[in-house]
Order: structure tokens, then C-alpha cells, then sequence
């Protein structure tokens, strides 16, 4: 993009101050400068888009485990398709798109494909059922069959036994939109994010996850046997969309930090380590819509950090800065747009991690309206809590990007950015040079 503005700037200039066309000797050189420009500008990013792969209708989150040990990255999106009406027969997709690893950059289908709920939602990896390989933990957004929560077993050659579970929707409350004649347009409890972990130190892993269209926290406690308890249920009110699991007061108990996108807030619970939560602050996330939240040391002073994203016009992330146990007194707002009155990126999903191995956590963030990947590298050297990014924008030529995940796609060494998109539905890779 970079050549392309300065080409268009050189014939402007040219125009203006009435030039004749250059001659075949002036064709050349400005070509051989344009060539040297676009060298500096390529050696000066991160990273390169690569290929693309078909997956299903509408993918919305996306991971990218080593399910069979090989060494090679496989990619899994969860493919929610388009929500319709709850009274259709089958009100939106209900598939994981599996591609197997075959090699350097070469992706197969797996078939058949994995049945979820309808509108899965997230995933997460995690060994269940203590095996040797990694397991896949999806939750569904449109319950209507109830299968709220589904558990693929990963057993040898690529075959996998499904497990479903099912949050209760008795006495819980919706809270979320209504059609014309003043019925729920989703289901409960409308499951929308999910981590793993083992909250009340039984060695067990359990599952924790935001519950948007009823206000609460659904925590499905691990059991030996049926791998998920039954669910219990904690209040949320304002819309929760995402939740991380961290020990942020450094007890050896496993807290919750969760962000709430209709109220535009950040809730922090405090875990007993026996699988209970009470609710410790909630603070303003400075931004609309807030949809994604990550736990990172961003400014490597040995505290847990937050950063949050905004899917409305304030296109922002913003990095709150950890004092210790549950305090964040200091933020840093990274604005991607230029008009807050304006939609230019709607950010759709976060990565935060060290992505040029300096030990430093960078950020990317998957913008749905203008078809990019923005980077921001982190280049501080300090521990002060502004920290200094450098930008990186990566357009898309097709396909608008819905969600983001890591991985050493190519095997050497570097970490790579896959990228989930909308129109078409593909994962594209951005590869680091």
C-alpha cells in the first residue's frame, strides 16, 4: 500500500508542474526506485500474507493447536453461519471447520465434519480427559437443542467422540433483544466466550463461561468421570461477552476478570480456590462495546496488565496497567481510527503476545470494516506504564477478519498470525519474515 501511495504521489507531482513523460531511461529508473521503495517498506513489517484456506459460513473464532503431535499446526474455526429465526429447523450452523496440518502450509478437511449447537461461538484447547493429546472445548451461542457446551475427545487418527452439555435455561432471565412481537431473538443463556482451568485445585479442569443473554457466569466444575459437572450459575448483569482466568492478587486462587459489552465495563472476582467467586470492582472500559479482554505483563514489571478492545467507533484498545492484587489505576488508550464519530475498523477480536521474540507481549487486532490486521509492536525498553507500539496495518485483498489466533504454521521458529474472515469465509496466514 505504501508503493502504491507513492506512485500515485510521483505521477500527481509530475502533473502539476506540467512535465513531458519521462523517457524509457527515466521509466526505468523510477521503477528501480519504486522496487527499492517497496523492498524497504516489506523488510520493514512484521509480517507477510500468505495463503488461505475455505472454511464454513461465518467463522468467528479460531484456534490453531497441534492436535496429533506431529510438530504442525492444525486450524479449527468455529463457523457460527448466519443467525436466523429460533422457530427455523435450523436457525444457524451448527460445524467446526477442521483442516488438518499435512505438511508445510498444506491444509486438508477434515471429514466428517464436527457437529456442535448451533452459532458455535469460541473455542478453547485443553486436555479433558488426561490422554496425551489435546481435546477441543466449544461453546454455542443458539441453544436451541441445548447443546450449550460440546466437548470433542481427541482420540488417535484423527477421530474425535463428542460429548454434549447442557447449561439449565430454568429460572434464568433474557435480557437481550426482542423481535416486533416482543419475543427473544436468541436463546438462553447465549453462551459468547469460555476458559479453561482448575479453579478449585481438585486436578480437574473446569470451564468457566459468559453467559451474554442472561446476565451471568456459567462455571461447569470438572469431573473424572463425566469430564463437566453440573453448571452453577453467578450473577453478571451488563452483558458479559468475554473472561479470563488469572491469579491477579498472587494468592495461588485463580480470579476472573471479565468484560461486559453492554455497559461498557470490566468486572474483576476474586476465586477462593475451592471453585467459588465473589465480585471485588468494576470499572469503566473507557470505550463502546467493549468485546475482547486478555491478561498480559504488557509493560514486563512483573504484574498482570489488561487490555481490552471496542467493536463501536472509538476503534480503540485499551491497556490498563496493573498496581497489584485488583488495582488498575494507570490505562493507555491505543486509538486505531481517526474520528471516534466514525466505523473505520470495528476491531472484532485481540491477540495479545510476543510476536517478535523479544520477550515483550505485541498486540494485533482483526478490524472487520477496513479488511486489515493491525499490529501494534511493542518497542519499549522500559518498564514505564505508557508503552510505545509501532504500527503495522496488513489489507486484505479479500475477506473481512472476524477473529485472530497464533501458530508456527511454517515451522521455523517464528510465530505467524492466522487470520479468520468473512466474504469470503477463509483463514488466511500471515507469516513472519
Amino acid at each position: 500500500m505504501r508503493t502504491a501511495l507513492f506512485r500515485a504521489t510521483i505521477v500527481a507531482r509530475a502533473t502539476e508542474v506540467g512535465r513531458p513523460a519521462p523517457s524509457w531511461r527515466g521509466e526505468i529508473l523510477i521503477a528501480f526506485v519504486l522496487c527499492l521503495l517497496a523492498a524497504a517498506a516489506a523488510h520493514g513489517q512484521t509480517f507477510e500474507i500468505s495463503r488461505a484456506f475455505r472454511v464454513g459460513p461465518n467463522p468467528r473464532a479460531i484456534v490453531a493447536p497441534d492436535l496429533n503431535g506431529d510438530g504442525w499446526p492444525e486450524i479449527i474455526t468455529a463457523d457460527t453461519g448466519p443467525l436466523g429465526d429460533l422457530r427455523e429447523e435450523r436457525p444457524a450452523n451448527d460445524e467446526l471447520s477442521l483442516l488438518i496440518a499435512e505438511g508445510d502450509l498444506k491444509y486438508v478437511k477434515h471429514h466428517p465434519s464436527l457437529k456442535t449447537g448451533f452459532a458455535p461461538y469460541a473455542i478453547a484447547i485443553a486436555n479433558i480427559d488426561a490422554l496425551r493429546m489435546p481435546d477441543i472445548v466449544v461453546v454455542s451461542f443458539l441453544a436451541v437443542r441445548h447443546r450449550d457446551v460440546t466437548l470433542f475427545r481427541n482420540l488417535p487418527d484423527n477421530l474425535f467422540e463428542t460429548i454434549d452439555f447442557r447449561a439449565p435455561d430454568e429460572g434464568l432471565s433474557y435480557y437481550r433483544h426482542l423481535d416486533g412481537d416482543g419475543a427473544p431473538i436468541f436463546t438462553k443463556p447465549g453462551l459468547t466466550a469460555l476458559a479453561i482451568a482448575d479453579v478449585n485445585r481438585d486436578g480437574y479442569r473446569d470451564l468457566i463461561a459468559t453467559a451474554w443473554s442472561s446476565d451471568a457466569l456459567v462455571l461447569f466444575p470438572g469431573d473424572p468421570q463425566l469430564y463437566f459437572g453440573a453448571p452453577q450459575y453467578l450473577p453478571a448483569p451488563g452483558g458479559p461477552r468475554d473472561v479470563q482466568i488469572a491469579d491477579f492478587d498472587c494468592d495461588g486462587n485463580l480470579d476472573l476478570a471479565v468484560v461486559f459489552h453492554t455497559t461498557g465495563e470490566i468486572g474483576l472476582w476474586r476465586g477462593d480456590g475451592q471453585g467459588a467467586f465473589d465480585p471485588i470492582s468494576r470499572f469503566l472500559t473507557r470505550g463502546r462495546l467493549p468485546n475482547r479482554i486478555r491478561v498480559a505483563d504488557i509493560n514486563q514489571d512483573g504484574v498482570a496488565d489488561l487490555a481490552v478492545s471496542h467493536g463501536h467507533t472509538d476503534d480503540s484498545i485499551v491497556v490498563f496497567h496493573g498496581d497489584g492484587g485488583f488495582q488498575f489505576s494507570v490505562s493507555q488508550e491505543l486509538t486505531l481510527g481517526k474520528d471516534r464519530a466514525l466505523l473505520e475498523h470495528q476491531i472484532e477480536d485481540l491477540v495479545v503476545e510476543d510476536l517478535t521474540g523479544d520477550m515483550r507481549p505485541d498486540l494485533a487486532a482483526a478490524c472487520y470494516e477496513s479488511r486489515s490486521v493491525i499490529v501494534m509492536i511493542n518497542q519499549s525498553t522500559s518498564t514505564a506504564r505508557a508503552q510505545e507500539f509501532r504500527r503495522e496495518v496488513y489489507t486484505l485483498k479479500e475477506g473481512r477478519p472476524r477473529a485472530l489466533c497464533t501458530g508456527d504454521f511454517n515451522r521455523d521458529g517464528k510465530i505467524d498470525l492466522a487470520v479468520a474472515t468473512w466474504e469470503p469465509d477463509t483463514v488466511t496466514l500471515l507469516l513472519a519474515r
